[in-house]
């Protein structure tokens, strides 16, 4: 049942294209915004109060979600068929990669560097610390093509994982957890550290810590799924490369590992190319690339998940 449900769910992703506008979290954000205040108010600063203040913020959350994936159970298999596949497609996301790095792609074809420029910027709404990349179109290329790799394991195959491993709640769980990232954060792309501001207080500093722990533990698994599913649709031995030694593989960053492990898997430089144009053709059809490993890499992932359900299935 879980592989029908990530197949329409999938499904529904790659062709239905207005299922974008129907992912609002504006109530997430809101309901943040609330319980921030309330229990800042509540927790001295301290060692833990970050953590502490994340637990309160997520388990009325994580006590909803199973409260309703109970009643919907209880139903019948029907209903909690129903349920999972609508917390899922609601958790995937929120933009479908695709369709924006086709559009970035479209207008960076056609001369449009400006179109260009602006559809990048919607491309990292959120998921960066600066609140606007800029830069020469081949620095833009750049960029995309680590945030393309980046996306499709945040976006798409941690959900799918965290789905698989505790159902709706580990979806929507990890969607929230990219969320909470971006929204006290700096978000998933570009920073190590959150950049220096006027609102660094003790208690948020503290706060923002959990959120990146909690965001490298959900996703140390995915990110190391991903790495082989990018070794698979592309060069095997060229993505073993980028681990100095097999520790490299457990011990290195996750969002580091899988940009690394995806432009190696494409026989492409890590380091960032210099600030020359160039042939803007060549750029473009990095950026295709990219694009191409990701969409391989989803079908090896669902290819692996039909496997093991038949295996399951027979035995």
């Amino acid at each position: 049942m879980e592989f029908i449900t990530i197949l329409i769910a999938v499904a529904v992703e790659q062709y239905y294209k207005d299922v974008d506008r129907y992912r609002q979290f504006d109530w997430f954000a809101s309901y943040c915004d609330w319980m921030q205040q309330k229990s800042t108010a509540l927790i001295p600063v301290g060692s833990s109060s970050g953590t502490v203040r994340l637990l309160i913020l997520l388990a009325p959350v994580v006590i909803a979600i199973v409260l309703v994936d109970s009643v919907f159970s209880g139903m019948g298999s029907f209903f909690s068929f129903i349920f999972s596949i609508v917390i899922l497609i609601y958790s995937i996301g929120p933009k479908d990669l695709t369709t924006q790095v086709e559009k970035y792609l479209a207008s960076l074809s056609s001369g449009d560097t400006e179109g260009a420029l602006l559809k990048a910027n919607t491309f990292f709404a959120g998921h960066c610390y600066e609140p606007e990349i800029g830069g020469s179109p081949a620095t833009i290329a750049e960029i995309m093509k680590r945030g393309i790799l980046l996306a499709f394991s945040n976006r798409v195959l941690a959900v799918l994982f965290w789905f698989i491993i505790l159902g709706p709640l580990g979806a929507l769980l990890y969607r929230l957890t990219v969320l909470l990232l971006e929204r006290f954060a700096g978000g998933y792309f570009g920073a190590e550290t959150t950049p220096p501001s006027e609102a660094g207080e003790e208690s948020d500093l503290e706060f923002k810590s959990a959120i990146r722990r909690l965001y490298m533990i959900l996703g140390w698994v995915p990110a190391r799924l991903c790495v082989i599913t990018f070794a698979l649709a592309g060069s095997f031995a060229d993505t073993l490369l980028c681990w100095t030694c097999a520790a490299d593989f457990f011990n290195k960053n996750n969002d580091e590992l899988i940009v690394e492990s995806g432009l190696h898997a494409l026989k492409m430089d890590v380091e960032p190319a210099n600030e020359s144009e160039g042939d803007s053709s060549e750029y473009i059809n990095e950026v295709e690339q990219v694009l191409v490993l990701v969409k391989w890499s989803l079908i090896i992932v669902i290819t692996v998940i039909a496997l093991m359900t038949i295996v399951g299935w027979i035995y």
